[in-house]
């Protein structure tokens, strides 16, 4: 019997074909029939993909677990908010929704581009990916699979899953997954058309891509630092690191098709950042699906590993093909070492250098099986001994490239980095010295000064840009200066966030503590200048899972606060997970885990991460960065229609 989910899914995949075939046929003979068809066709493609969808989110709803995918991911007992996002949960449903996510994205293209060759060819490239994953689905990972004897309740989902993290995680990285392949599709049709126009054409797609990405990364982080129970909020695990990949290329790409857009240089590196993003997404999802390494995060072995190796050699040899065939060539764009271009070009090598550090480590154990017969472990030394230079080296940057200058730089600037530079060095220098009998962490004081200094030089920035737009623009008052100038300012708002983040991860990794103790009732434990008394067990018997909840007092410079860290056993799954207490004491988080137990004490691990808010807090600040840069002129328009009303409002009140 197939099922109509499956059917919905064929249609989807024949109308998507017939669209490529339509738009090819379109361009080659330059026919506006046959593309307004394409257009039709693809969007009934996106209907059934979305029939298809809902199907399988119904089967979930009604829990029927006829269809394997549904029994394997879900049961009856879960809340309906955890039953939708069980959609996700599995290989085959999330591929699903990655394909309708980039169906969306492909209508979007189409509704906002103009209707040009460049558009119509990057369509083609869209609608081709689109192509390829329905393919994958239909003959590979169909999750419309029906069982022949229905059993009665479901396997249920993963416990670590039934978190409101895991409802928006996934979805936003799918999100950024599809909106990335369109500045690849657009560069590969200007390749193909000669318009250099791709550039800014992507640039909207490309940083739509990067706030989702982020935000995935983000809201990944905070799940794993809620939930996982081991202190931490990044593993450098293969999972982690394949989505942290295409975040790095599409970070460089927003810097570098600046120098295109202002100074026509770097082409040919975009163009190949655009395909190394699409890549590191596919591998990505090779590494997740294929269980060619292991993570804790995939999903286990499946047959895709040969059609998505094949795909990327594909792309490699189109990409090179085509650089090759048009000979682009940029310009040269560095006139002074101490000029915004230079920290552009700075900044690409560091990031390009940071994603393929992070690349090896992760490939590292394949090249050991295949070559030596055994899959080495990369574990977490490697990546602290090679990123971190580069991490720190790029925290300076985003702080200090603000004062510099397009074209040349001024002897004032020149002066601003030469004290920068000799009083960061002084720090070192004396955090290498004991002062007044007390010995000072050099990397922590080079974290506090490097942080200090760009905060200081955004500041700075501002103060001169307001002194200028003041001769530019006279009593135009600042903040429609700031709408005016959005996509600048969006800039310098990330940068701020990108330094709250280097501050709460390099401090944390500086300062952070964890001890296991043993806990009788009553007994009071000091820590690290806390106290932390067990007050008793409790057990807890639910539907699905038995729950042992620990009292702890904990007394903090607030006073006294009980916290209930917990173990919860689950019947079906046979396992059990640790829920740990969060206990936030200024910058300190009180990370307390419950590790055993039995009638007289309990054993606890408690770990202190100091200036993790700065992660979350930076974090949001990033994201509103990027969507600030990001606002439509449209809306930017009205913000500026309504600052005029307000200030005309207060001179006639005055």
């Amino acid at each position: 019997m197939i099922d109509a989910g499956f059917v919905a899914l064929v249609i989807s995949f024949l109308s998507s074909s017939y669209s490529t075939t339509l738009f090819v046929s379109g361009i080659l003979y330059g026919n506006s029939q046959k593309l307004s068809r394409a257009r039709e066709s693809m969007h009934f493609a996106f209907l059934t993909l979305t029939i298809s969808v809902s199907i399988l989110l119904y089967y979930f709803l009604a829990d029927n677990y006829s269809v394997e995918y549904v029994y394997r991911n879900s049961s009856s007992d879960l809340q309906i908010l955890y039953k939708i996002s069980a959609l996700w949960a599995g290989s085959e449903g999330s591929l699903l929704l990655w394909t309708w996510l980039l169906s969306i994205v492909i209508i979007l293209f189409l509704y906002f581009e103009v209707k040009d060759l460049l558009t119509a060819g990057a369509v083609v490239v869209l609608i081709l990916f689109l192509d390829f994953l329905l393919f994958i689905l239909i003959y590979s990972q169909n999750p419309f699979e029906l069982l022949s004897l229905p059993p009665s309740h479901g396997l249920g989902l993963n416990p670590l899953l039934e978190s409101h993290e895991m409802v928006f995680h996934p979805t936003a990285l799918f999100v950024g997954y599809s909106l990335a392949i369109v500045p690849f599709s657009l560069a590969i049709s200007g390749l193909i058309f000669d318009d250099e126009s791709w550039v800014y054409r992507a640039r909207k797609w490309l940083l739509l891509s990067w706030i989702f990405l982020t935000a995935g990364i983000s809201i990944g982080a905070f799940w794993a630092y809620r939930v996982l129970g081991w202190g931490g909020f990044w593993a450098w695990d293969p999972v982690e690191n394949a989505s942290l990949l295409p975040w790095l290329t599409t970070t460089a790409l927003l810097h570098s098709i600046m120098i295109q857009e202002a100074r026509k240089g770097m082409k040919k590196w975009n163009i190949l950042l655009s395909f190394a993003t699409v890549e590191f997404v596919l591998l990505g999802t090779l590494i997740t699906r294929s269980g060619i390494i292991a993570s804790v995060h995939a999903f286990g072995m499946s047959g895709l590993s040969l059609p998505f190796t094949i795909l990327m050699v594909v792309l490699l040899v189109i990409t090179v093909f085509l650089i090759f065939k048009q000979s682009v060539v940029s310009r040269d764009v560095i006139e002074n070492l101490i000029s915004r271009e230079t920290s552009f070009l700075l900044n690409n090598l560091l990031f390009s250098a940071f994603a393929l550090t992070v690349f090896w480590g992760t490939i590292f154990p394949l090249f050991t099986e295949a070559f030596l017969g055994y899959k080495a472990v990369i574990g977490e030394k490697y990546y602290l001994q090679t990123v971190t230079p580069i991490a720190y080296m790029l925290a300076t940057l985003s702080g200090f490239c603000v004062v510099l200058e397009w074209r040349v730089g001024s002897r004032g600037t020149l002066r601003l980095l030469i004290f920068a530079s000799l009083t960061m060095l002084s720090a070192l220098l004396l955090s290498a010295t004991s002062v007044f009998g007390f010995r000072l962490n050099s990397l922590w004081v080079l974290t506090l000064t490097i942080s200090l200094f760009a905060i200081f030089f955004q500041i700075l920035q501002y103060i001169r840009d307001a002194k200028v737009f003041r001769r530019e623009y006279g009593n135009l008052s600042f903040v429609k200066v700031l709408i005016l100038k959005r996509r600048r300012y969006g800039g310098y708002t990330v940068h701020l966030g990108v330094i709250l983040i280097f501050l709460g991860v390099a401090g944390n990794w500086i300062f952070a503590e964890e001890r296991e103790v043993l806990a009788g009732i009553n007994d009071e434990i000091t820590v690290m200048g806390y106290s932390f008394v067990y007050k008793g067990l409790e057990q807890g018997v639910m539907k699905d899972r038995v729950v042992f909840t620990a009292y702890v007092e904990v007394t903090t410079s607030k006073g006294v606060e009980v916290v209930k860290p917990r173990i919860e056993r689950f019947k079906l799954q046979s396992n059990e997970i640790s829920r740990v207490a969060i206990l936030r004491d200024g910058l300190v988080d009180v990370y307390i885990s419950l590790m055993s137990f039995n009638k007289d004490s309990v054993g606890l691990r408690i770990k202190f991460n100091p200036f993790v808010p700065f992660i979350w807090v930076g974090s949001l600040i990033m994201l509103s960065g990027g969507v600030f840069a990001l606002t439509p002129k449209h809306i930017a328009r009205r913000l500026l229609e309504a600052v005029d009303e307000r200030c005309k409002n207060e001179r006639v009140q005055a």
